[in-house]
């Protein structure tokens, strides 16, 4: 019944341009006037990051706040199930052996993850913060995070890991990110502009330079609740698994 609810409309009333259509809006000066305005208006070199969380910011904030609602829909549907048990693994990596030693568990794995986390993490601020020679990429610089918590959390044995959070801890990062994102925008009507419309943001510097703040502003939410929903759901699968290595 939802289904033929919100598929009706779109098919009686026509409201959506034809793929491909030459003379639809898109095709004939919204993209265009992106391309002529993106620099000067945002004050962004990445006309990408112009359109994602500038001319199109509302809509982002949305796609941000479906990714953290997703995380925090894998902790709830695995809640209420009872803990796998799987069988042991410690059998298959004591059988990975070379000269009686295990390949899997070695030092020099150890080793080599430790020494590449600390290098995506600074790779992932980079790609915030001048992903192609400007602000931008805060999808993928939260996505590199969570990959750095996966490493961490699942390569390597340590006594005191790089990082660790339960499902509640990273939950409410995920939550934070998508609440940066609104903040922004309700300081923007406070300066009496509209809501994401950050040439407003009450700041007395550049409009250019405001665009810049409000653009950093929504990426590193972008950042944090990616990482923060990645997190999120490998714990709420890790917590439903349990290893019995000793076991066997």
């Amino acid at each position: 019944m939802l289904i033929v609810v919100i598929t009706v409309p779109f098919i009686a009333f026509d409201v959506l341009p034809v793929i491909g259509d030459p003379e639809s809006a898109p095709n004939t000066h919204v993209s265009d006037y992106y391309i002529e305005h993106a620099i000067d208006e945002c004050n962004s070199p990445n006309m990408v990051t112009a359109v994602i969380v500038d001319y199109r910011a509302f809509d982002t904030m949305f796609e941000t706040t479906v990714m953290f609602l997703a995380g925090i829909a894998v902790v709830l549907i695995l809640a209420n199930r009872p803990r796998k048990r799987i069988p042991s693994a410690g059998s298959y990596k004591r059988s990975m052996t070379v000269a009686g030693r295990a390949i899997y568990n070695t030092v020099n794995k150890d080793v080599m993850i430790s020494a590449i986390e600390p290098v995506i993490l600074v790779y992932a601020i980079y790609v915030l913060f001048h992903g192609e020679v400007s602000l931008g990429g805060g999808f993928q610089a939260g996505a590199l995070i969570g990959m750095t918590y996966l490493l961490d959390t699942m390569a390597v044995r340590r006594e005191k890991p790089l990082f660790r959070l339960n499902k509640f801890q990273s939950g409410a990062i995920a939550g934070l990110g998508p609440f940066i994102y609104a903040v922004t925008g309700i300081v923007s009507i406070i300066g009496g502009g509209l809501y994401l419309e950050y040439n407003k943001l009450p700041l007395d510097i550049h409009q250019a330079e405001l665009h810049s703040i409000g653009i950093t502003a929504v990426e590193v939410g972008v950042t944090i609740g990616v990482a923060g929903t990645i997190i999120t759901i490998l714990n709420a699968l890790i917590e439903r698994i349990s290893f019995d290595d000793d076991n066997d």
